[in-house]
């Protein structure tokens, strides 16, 4: 999926503010370009400060632009940081503001990032609602980049709804509209991560499997440290169902391992429904469902996750008793995901200490 988080329209403070107000748009301006310097080096809390310091200047600035731009950078933080609640409110400011500027191409964008948070929470009618709508506007502007980036949005959903035809339609629509104006890596790394999606849905792990590492391969070049970690995820679960269980935890590892100073919750939550997946392969079931627990229990947990997790939780439930059933559900509250997650990278390399050093050479 292609990240318009950026607006290249703001490349300097955009009306001409009152001399009283000249300071406020220039520290507005510097704190947006700090904060987009930390969102792209995947420092998203440190990144939100930031942006939250952009808005309050830009508002007393009186920059209406500045500010809904500010307010649609901020609401994609919080959503990876797993604030959906948060960045949803910014979102719809952000809406509203571009509305009132009649700005098509802010008004689909802030309309795009609402469909993708709405793929997140499950509320997939509102999520094709909004999506819709995005492309129309896009489609209306002739924006191309943008028309590709909600066609990868709209395959995520079908996905998601386990439409696999529509959703590979989507992605090479996105990929042809793309290669039409001269494909980057960063278009090819998320053509390959999508296609691969499509692949392991239908259960074809030696296609999914090349794509994945394609992907991975291409994300590590432009340092999208959330690309490689949603690449390491599905490797790792491919991995897991081929009963290559140490290939396995390796991948996990380094997932967990890239995905926590990042603090993008929804990616940990992901990467431990892996681990589970690799601890009930390897008949450690007990620790499975603890750790699932924590995982589809957690409120940045995605709907799409929860719903591919079905089955197994289904067959983790049946093989335990509701008083063991509860007291994993206790622990799974009382200690958080980033403490889970890094816990079992501890264990995982003390327990493999010539795989853990390989990992962090590598």
């Amino acid at each position: 999926m292609i990240d318009f988080t950026r607006d290249s329209r703001l490349t300097q403070p955009s009306s001409k503010p009152a001399k009283n107000a000249e300071v406020l748009a220039k520290n507005a301006y510097a704190a947006l370009q700090k904060a987009d310097t930390l969102f792209a080096t995947g420092k998203f809390s440190d990144a939100t400060n930031f942006y939250k310091k952009s808005l309050e200047a830009y508002r007393g600035a009186g920059d209406s632009q500045g500010t809904a731009l500010s307010l649609a950078r901020l609401g994609r933080a919080e959503e990876i940081l797993g604030e959906y609640d948060k960045a949803r409110e910014v979102y719809k400011e952000s809406l509203k503001i571009f509305e009132n500027l009649s700005d098509l191409q802010g008004i689909a964008r802030s309309k795009a990032h609402l469909g993708n948070l709405c793929w997140a929470t499950g509320d997939y009618h509102e999520a094709a609602k909004f999506l819709d709508e995005a492309l129309h506007l896009y489609c209306v502007g002739e924006d191309i980049p943008g028309q590709a980036w909600v066609h990868d949005l709209m395959g995520n959903l079908r996905l998601a709804m386990r439409d696999d035809k529509e959703a590979e339609r989507l992605y090479l629509e996105a990929y042809s509209l793309v290669e039409d104006l001269g494909v980057n890596l960063e278009n090819s790394s998320w053509n390959h991560f999508h296609l691969g999606t499509v692949a392991l849905f239908r259960e074809d792990l030696a296609k999914a499997r090349e794509r994945f590492l394609e992907s991975f391969q291409i994300f590590t070049k432009v340092r999208d440290d959330l690309g490689q970690v949603v690449s390491l995820i599905h490797l790792g679960e491919i991995a897991c169902t081929l009963k290559e269980f140490g290939e396995a935890e390796q991948y996990f590892q380094m997932a967990i391992t890239m995905a926590l100073p990042t603090q993008c919750k929804p990616l940990l939550a992901d990467a431990l429904v892996g681990v589970a997946q690799l601890l009930k392969a390897q008949k450690n079931e007990k620790k499975a469902i603890s750790i699932l627990m924590v995982a589809l229990s957690h409120p940045t947990c995605r709907q799409q996750t929860k719903d591919r997790m079905v089955d197994l939780v289904m067959h983790l439930e049946s093989s335990f008793s509701r008083s063991d059933l509860e007291g994993g559900f206790k622990w799974a509250k009382e200690l958080s995901i980033e403490d889970i997650a890094s816990s079992w990278v501890s264990a995982t390399a003390k327990e493999n200490p010539n795989k853990a050093r390989k990992n962090k050479r590598g």
